[in-house]
């Protein structure tokens, strides 16, 4: 029975009384695989998700490890059944992973997981599907991967797991792992476009591009067999085959291929995609609504290889197709916005509308972007957003006859890796400092991250939308709400504003940096999707917005905020104090 269920099955105090009568035989008997999986679930039931203590979450993981892999003291004929083993791996990893941000330990659970032997190829690639992403949000690249079969170096992938020194290398585990996976289930599509990945993120994109391929094939081939099974299998296997012509192509060219190549992956397609839609089993919504989707991103990626070939008028059609799926697609609307001003005789109205990007697009940007942000965007494009704004709070609480020491609580918006949180833990350690970012993989980083004195640079970072986490503030509740090129993603700020107000004490301040519209600009709301593919923001729509909103404009400094294309991003650090 899963823990949930378990603690609702049975009261708080039948818990009690189950958990020390497990106790109490596993005193007795300490290698009990039943006993360890009764007590295991029994505590994992009693867990604090939002609060977990450490102690309690590391005693059920490693009752759950107890019973995934037992001990050699276990006879035979008490082992566990396979499921409950693979059961048990997987929801140590899970919680590894959700509860403590333990990496490393959940990697090795579900790759213990992976080995157990008797589990269906379905349930296995379920584990597989979870583990890939964690061993690939790793920062470590491989620079030279051998071509042809990848070599174990007589290393077993059960030693990889219970041998934290083989988990250093992620990316040569990742590509263990996907051949392991793809000896047991040879048709399982999935694990080719995971190791292509791998490939891909180890600087290999012709071999990238080949494994690829070789999940397009056979999804190709399982989408035409399927036409003689029932409606569910087609629709996923048409899933399946768009998706992996979408990850080929793409592959492909990064690897160089001629772009002609390119497109005609994806063409191939949106023709079985067109001749297949009349036919969707129109019961099967949720298959169908993920087709649609997925039909949005080969629209998106016909339009990049055409606007890569300054075939602008084409690649309006193609992002045009893309929004008559889904309107508000944030990538098909940034790169509307990029290509407005190469086309003739289109009609631009959409991108003059755009108030927002959908949240799903910008967690997705930056989940990319993760593993590469600092040196991308500090190194190379020369960013100053998160200097400017830690300067300008200074400044603004100077100002405001408040010193750094009465500064209790400071929000983080668009935290990122943590580079202004950086700044201020070691500036303010005694000011708590809460992080709020939308990309899981940037808060997995900023929760990582620690100060010049080995603590967390934060004392709580939140994965979720600014926004909806400000509305669940007490009001007077936060001294400082910063954010450093964050609203230029999120667009319109009046709600970030209004919520901002209300938790925010008397004199609190909002400190941001916007990229630059002029007052003057026809855009007359003052907000406007600019061919970045972030908002600009002009003072007078700031001044009205805030005002709005219950607040003042304290400062407006105009800047330089980094570089693109070799040319200066101007813009604009501005603190708002509340009235």
């Amino acid at each position: 029975m899963p823990a949930m269920k378990m603690a609702c099955a049975i009261g708080s105090d039948q818990v009690s009384e189950a958990i020390a009568i497990c106790r109490q035989k596993l005193s007795a008997d300490p290698h009990c695989p039943k006993m360890q999986h009764s007590l295991a679930q029994l505590l994992d039931s009693r867990l604090d998700s939002s609060r977990p203590d450490r102690d309690q979450v590391s005693e059920v993981i490693g009752l759950y490890r107890s019973v995934g892999q037992p001990s050699t003291e276990v006879e035979e004929q008490r082992l566990p059944p396979p499921k409950v083993r693979f059961e048990s791996l997987v929801r140590a990893g899970t919680i590894s992973r959700d509860a403590l941000f333990d990496t490393k330990q959940a990697i090795s659970c579900f790759i213990s997981a992976s080995e157990v032997e008797g589990i269906d190829d379905s349930t296995l690639t379920a584990a597989f599907e979870q583990v890939m992403p964690l061993l690939l949000s790793k920062e470590e690249t491989i620079e030279d991967i051998a071509s042809g079969p990848i070599s174990t170096d007589g290393v077993e992938l059960q030693s990889i797991a219970n041998d934290g020194r083989h988990l250093d290398n992620y990316l040569q585990t990742a590509l263990r792992l996907c051949e392991y996976i793809a000896a047991k289930c040879p048709n399982e599509t999935l694990v080719d476009e995971f190791k292509g990945a791998t490939l891909r993120k180890g600087k290999q994109p012709l071999l990238a591009y080949q494994s690829y391929q070789n999940a397009m094939d056979k999804a190709r081939q399982q989408y035409i067999d399927s036409t003689q099974i029932d409606s569910e299998q087609y629709n996923l296997k048409l899933y399946n085959f768009i998706r992996a012509s979408i990850l080929a192509s793409a592959a492909g060219r990064e690897a160089g291929l001629d772009s002609d190549k390119c497109l005609s992956l994806l063409e191939e397609a949106e023709s079985a995609t067109s001749n297949a839609m009349k036919y969707l089993d129109d019961q099967d919504a949720t298959v169908k609504n993920a087709i649609y989707e997925k039909l949005t991103d080969l629209y998106n990626n016909m339009g990049i290889i055409e606007k890569k070939r300054e075939n602008y008028n084409q690649a309006y059609l193609c992002f045009r197709k893309a929004l008559e799926i889904k309107p508000d697609d944030g990538h098909a609307l940034v790169q509307l916005a990029s290509i407005e001003d190469k086309t003739i005789g289109h009609d631009f109205d959409t991108i003059s509308n755009v108030k927002s990007l959908d949240a799903e697009y910008v967690s997705a940007l930056f989940d990319g972007y993760s593993t590469r942000f600092e040196s991308e965007l500090v190194d190379k494009l020369q960013y100053k957003g998160h200097a400017f704004v830690h300067s300008a709070m200074k400044t603004a609480l100077a100002e405001l006859n408040k010193t750094p020491s009465s500064v209790d609580k400071i929000i983080d918006l668009g935290c990122g890796t943590g580079l202004l949180g950086d700044i201020i833990a070691n500036e303010m350690p005694s000011t708590t400092l809460i992080g709020v970012d939308l990309s899981q993989r940037m808060t997995e980083v900023s929760r990582a991250r620690k100060t010049a004195g080995g603590k967390s640079v934060y004392s709580t970072v939140i994965h979720g939308d600014a926004i909806e986490y400000l509305a669940t503030l007490d009001r007077n509740s936060c001294d400082c709400i910063l954010a450093s090129d964050v609203f230029i993603y999120i667009g319109d700020i009046s709600q970030v504003l209004y919520e901002s107000s209300k938790c925010l004490v008397d004199s609190g301040i909002v400190a941001f940096t916007v990229e630059s519209l002029d007052d003057g600009t026809s855009e007359s709301s003052g907000l406007k999707l600019l061919k970045s593919g972030r908002f600009g923001h002009s003072k007078k729509y700031i001044e009205q917005v805030a005002a709005d909103n219950g607040f003042k404009l304290l400062s407006w400094d105009d800047c330089v905020l980094r570089q693109q294309g070799g040319a200066d991003v101007n813009g604009a650090t501005v603190v708002l104090v509340k009235a």
